[in-house]
């Protein structure tokens, strides 16, 4: 359906760098069709030996087919630049999503489906014989209709030879921005090694993101995170029963910069009450022991997915009057390509910025 001709993809302007600012990400037109899309333009010169990741990613991407799962229409190489050809996630990511919208983290029937859809995803990358390794809020991208896992960069197989590896035990590379949603047996870097259970981890670290606005341990130095990892710290989903002081949570919003005053930010954490369902589920997945901990298929049946049974992300979307962006409006003439997509002024009922950050 897409082909490789570069002249075929109108790039309208510029959403976003990725890969530690060695690629940018476009949102484009396929001219035969005029279907909108997303491309992302590396110049191999400048990947060098990070090339490697980007290839593996694609290679990743490839072997897999799920309706949660980020794929992509076709990549190909003009001149110097490798282009990849993605499906547009409207949206942006989770962590785009939270800053355009809910500051103070997702109401929780969104966020029990997004859940839902990145469990899905998720079961099936471990019934591949997969493990993701990088799971976050900005590595989750929504569409009109669902939660897509994305972020394979450091994906890596358990699957040795047609045989299972027991446990692996190399640090993810370029792990230096996901150690907040790392499993404690991942940093541990011990002879246990860690197995496709550390990502059921990193799901509750981003659960909880998704629920608060901010990661666990964000104001936590490196050392202490790792320390209060290894003695059975637990993060909380934030609500009126588990309201931290307003020391810790100062501590918390400095480090995110004070995008919103702490004093209102407690005062709206503790107006609202989660589900004791979905305090369980956080519960289960953040278990020390890996052998403890639920795997990805087995809480596919959690009690908490029960809630939004019948409903998905575009009907809840539709419910806190939230639209999609109308890209048959901009127009090739009214942008300049270095001008942030977040300066665009459309009609979206609130702001509207993308993050992209995949690195």
């Amino acid at each position: 359906m897409f082909d490789n001709n570069i002249n075929n993809y109108a790039l309208k302007v510029e959403l976003a760098k990725c890969f530690g600012n060695l690629g940018i990400v476009y949102l484009a037109q396929y001219r035969p069709t005029r279907q909108h899309v997303a491309v992302k333009k590396f110049l191999v010169e400048d990947l060098k030996n990070d090339i490697s990741y980007v290839m593996d990613e694609a290679k990743h991407l490839r072997e897999f087919d799920h309706p949660n799962i980020l794929s992509y229409h076709t990549a190909f190489v003009h001149n110097l630049d490798l282009y990849f050809v993605l499906p547009l996630m409207c949206f942006g990511s989770c962590r785009d999503t939270m800053v355009n919208y809910f500051e103070t983290g997702f109401p929780e029937p969104i966020l029990v489906c997004i859940l839902r859809d990145v469990l899905q995803g998720l079961a099936y990358l471990h019934w591949k014989g997969y493990i993701h390794r990088s799971i976050r809020a900005s590595h989750i991208f929504l569409n009109e209709s669902r939660a897509v896992l994305g972020g394979f960069r450091v994906c890596t197989s358990f699957l040795g030879e047609g045989k299972r590896v027991r446990n692996l035990h190399e640090l993810p590379p370029h792990s230096t921005k996901s150690l907040h949603w790392l499993a404690p047996e991942v940093l541990a870097q011990n002879l246990l090694g860690y197995t496709e259970k550390s990502d059921v981890y990193s799901l509750a670290i981003t659960a909880c993101e998704l629920a608060n606005g901010l990661e666990p341990f964000c104001g936590f130095s490196t050392t202490l995170m790792l320390t209060e990892k290894m003695r059975g710290y637990l993060p909380l989903l934030l609500d009126a029963s588990t309201i931290p002081s307003e020391e810790v949570l100062a501590q918390a919003m400095e480090a995110k910069s004070n995008e919103m005053a702490t004093a209102t930010t407690r005062q709206i954490y503790a107006s609202r009450q989660f589900s004791d369902a979905l305090h369980k589920f956080a519960e289960q997945c953040l278990e020390r022991d890996p052998k403890c901990r639920p795997s990805a298929s087995a809480l596919i049946s959690h009690p908490v997915f029960k809630q939004v049974t019948h409903t998905n992300i575009m009907e809840q979307f539709a419910h806190h009057c939230i639209q999609t962006v109308d890209f048959d409006s901009i127009q090739d003439h009214d942008i300049s390509l270095t001008n942030s997509f977040s300066q665009l002024q459309v009609n979206t009922g609130g702001g509207f910025e993308w993050d992209f950050d995949d690195s």
